[in-house]
């Protein structure tokens, strides 16, 4: 694979919109509404430490860098591979999701001793996070 060509073929709008994606995912994802509750008493944290703006910005930075380079690998694949379409991208994000983000999580948390549960959210949470961003990408080529 010629990076150098495939980099060049990506449309970096969609690189960014599907970057900026994962952050919506997040917000909905851990909320108290739907995981958040659940998933700060899993770390031992509180809801309102999870909610502190406390060393949230070099968080969110490190985030959205580890999701521009998700959103460009997860392009270049698609390109790479011949992927294209709204329902192929989606599919395909998943699978690198599955693969890659949630497979992390189930060793991480398995070695760590961490709750079932805990590798359940947030592994899936990545999974649909990526599974977007190939949304996104196979939609807006």
């Amino acid at each position: 694979m010629d990076w150098i060509n495939t980099l060049s073929s990506l449309n970096w709008l969609a690189i960014i919109v599907a970057t900026l994606s994962t952050f919506a995912v997040g917000y909905v994802w851990y909320s108290e509404s739907v995981f958040g509750k659940e998933w700060a008493k899993l770390v031992g944290i509180s809801i309102k430490e999870m909610n502190s703006g406390e060393g949230m910005a070099e968080t969110f930075t490190m985030t959205g860098i580890a999701s521009f380079i998700a959103a460009v690998v997860i392009g270049s694949l698609m390109v790479a591979t011949g992927t294209t379409g709204p329902i192929n991208g989606l599919v395909f994000g998943a699978i690198v999701g599955f693969a890659f983000r949630f497979g992390a999580h189930v060793t991480h948390n398995g070695f760590a001793k961490k709750s079932k549960r805990l590798t359940w959210i947030d592994g899936l949470h990545d999974v649909t996070a990526m599974a977007i961003i190939g949304l996104i990408l196979g939609t807006w080529k």
